[in-house]
Order: structure tokens, then C-alpha cells, then sequence
């Protein structure tokens, strides 16, 4: 007798061990769905995508003309730029040489040894060898730009607008700076004038 009532114990054990795997199995797929599940039932979400903005622009491109600006320029205001130069520069007549050479007469002016101030060969060798508008411009911006080997530290003045006004503050210490020549605007075209309305039938009687 003891023999049957252990193997009824060990097949009801069997039993309630196989039911309550199956219900937690059962109850595992309510609280986690099964990826089959959520391929019939789930709802898809589709991302937005962002559209893309217009293209920034590259660095080395054009560089934007100088000469409109100088003319719009004030000197009064290149006064205070050149502050940013007058520990190395002067540029009233007489003035003397710093650790730069005097500036008066600058603008137009021959690339070459200045007031007894020796200039390096690299600022010799810049094409044109002329101290014109553009020439001044990419100067100012970055002297390393234009004379890699030049002896000049400064950094450079990043702004268009604060470069317009100290050339134009040297166009005020520049005894004859050269004209600036800035091309005028496209005339527009005149419109088209509109065809010449049909004469009107005559009525019928």
C-alpha cells in the first residue's frame, strides 16, 4: 500500500510541477508579448525624419569685396581698430618706426622697405607687389596668409567691417590714395512693353 501511495505522490508532484510551469509560461507572454505577438498585433512607428537644412557654406570660398565697404567706412571708427596695431605701428606723417614700420603713405604704395625699416623677403614675394585694397585686406585678416614667413605676429582682424575702416583710416594718413573703383549695379532691364491690343470687330447691323 505504501508503495502505491508513493508513486501516486511522486505523479500528482509530476503533475503540479508540469501545470505550474505551463501557467507561468501563460502568464509570461500576457506581461512580456512574444516577438511573434508584436509582428501580428503591434502598431509599426515610424520615425520623422529631419529634412535637411540648406548646405553651409565651405570655408575658402570667395572672399567677399572689400571696396564697398571701405567707401561706407568711417575713419573715425578705423581709429579705434588701429589700436589693435599701434603697439608695433604708426601711421602719422613723421611718425617713427616700432617694432613695425611707420604706416603714412601705405595705401597704393610699393611692397618694400619702409621709412629705413627692413621688410622680410616672404612680404616682398607677395604677387603684385603693391599695397592695393584687396592686397591690404587678406594682409590685415591673416599676415601669415599672404607672407608665411614674414616676421609679423599679429593675429590678424577677422572682421570685413573693422578692416574697412582701419584702410580707411590709412586712406586718411595716405597723402594720394588710389581711387577706389566699385563697379555700380547692373542697370535693370526695361520692361517689355505689352502688345498693342487688336482693334475691336465692328459690329454687325
Amino acid at each position: 500500500m505504501s508503495n502505491k501511495l508513493t508513486l501516486y505522490t511522486i505523479i500528482a508532484a509530476f503533475w503540479c510541477a508540469f501545470l505550474v510551469v505551463l501557467g507561468v509560461n501563460l502568464a509570461g507572454n500576457f506581461v512580456m508579448p512574444s516577438e511573434e505577438h508584436l509582428t501580428k498585433f503591434g502598431y509599426p512607428i515610424e520615425a520623422v525624419e529631419e529634412e535637411s537644412g540648406p548646405a553651409e557654406a565651405t570655408a575658402g570660398g570667395p572672399r567677399p569685396d572689400i571696396k564697398p565697404m571701405i567707401v561706407a567706412a568711417k575713419a573715425e571708427d578705423g581709429v579705434a581698430v588701429f589700436r589693435k596695431c599701434a603697439s608695433c605701428h604708426t601711421a602719422e606723417a613723421g611718425g617713427k618706426n616700432l617694432t613695425g614700420p611707420n604706416l603714412h603713405n601705405i595705401v597704393g604704395d610699393a611692397i618694400g622697405d619702409r621709412n629705413g625699416f627692413k621688410t622680410s623677403d616672404s612680404l616682398k614675394a607677395i604677387p603684385g607687389g603693391k599695397w592695393t585694397y584687396e592686397v591690404l585686406d587678406d594682409y590685415i585678416e591673416n599676415p601669415k596668409h599672404l607672407a608665411p614667413k614674414g616676421t609679423m605676429s599679429f593675429a590678424g582682424i577677422k572682421k570685413p567691417v573693422e578692416r574697412a575702416a582701419v584702410i580707411k583710416f590709412l586712406m586718411s594718413n595716405t597723402e594720394n590714395p588710389p581711387a577706389i573703383d566699385v563697379a555700380a549695379p547692373a542697370a535693370a532691364a526695361p520692361a517689355a512693353e505689352a502688345p498693342a491690343a487688336a482693334p475691336a470687330a465692328p459690329e454687325k447691323k
